[in-house]
């Protein structure tokens, strides 16, 4: 078992920990764990640290269905996932832009540091408009669309 899943769920943070060659049926193994730690409904934050590891030359058809799970794996949906890699490390990229292309939402970072804390920060969201005040006179789409529509006379 070249894995380990530690689970904080006051931060709602799980890291898994791979290491030596990993294969993807060991990260099928690793995710049935980090879903079984996961409760109903709530999303989390998923540390996946692949410092130690480095990915074994899969199938494409092995690398495929792991990435389709990963893509419909219902309790990963509204997750934020990082993947930690070092810098020139050996992983599947198959799984990753098979993943990605079905949907997959996640990140890839090379510190430690920076995975934490895109994982902890609030998400961002994004501002509203603010509202259009009343205006005195028409702007100039409205005036054209009038005086197209016979609404007004010029």
């Amino acid at each position: 078992m070249p894995y380990e899943v530690d689970v904080n769920q006051y931060l709602g943070l799980t890291v898994c920990t791979l290491w030596g060659l990993v294969w993807v049926e060991e990260r099928q193994a690793a995710l049935d764990e980090v879903i079984a730690e996961m409760e109903e409904g709530r999303p989390y934050r998923i540390l996946v640290d692949m410092i130690g590891a480095s990915c074994a030359n899969d199938s494409f058809a092995t690398s495929s269905a792991f990435a389709q799970r990963l893509a419909t794996e219902r309790k990963l949906k509204g997750c934020r996932i990082a993947y930690l890699y070092p810098d020139n490390a050996r992983i599947n990229l198959s799984v990753e832009r098979l993943a990605e292309a079905r949907d997959f939402k996640f990140r890839r970072f090379t510190t430690t540091t920076e995975a934490l804390d895109w994982l902890l920060s609030p998400p961002t969201r994004i501002k509203s408009a603010p509202a259009i005040g009343p205006q005195s006179q028409p702007d100039a789409v409205t005036l054209l669309a009038g005086l197209r529509s016979g609404r007004w006379v010029a």
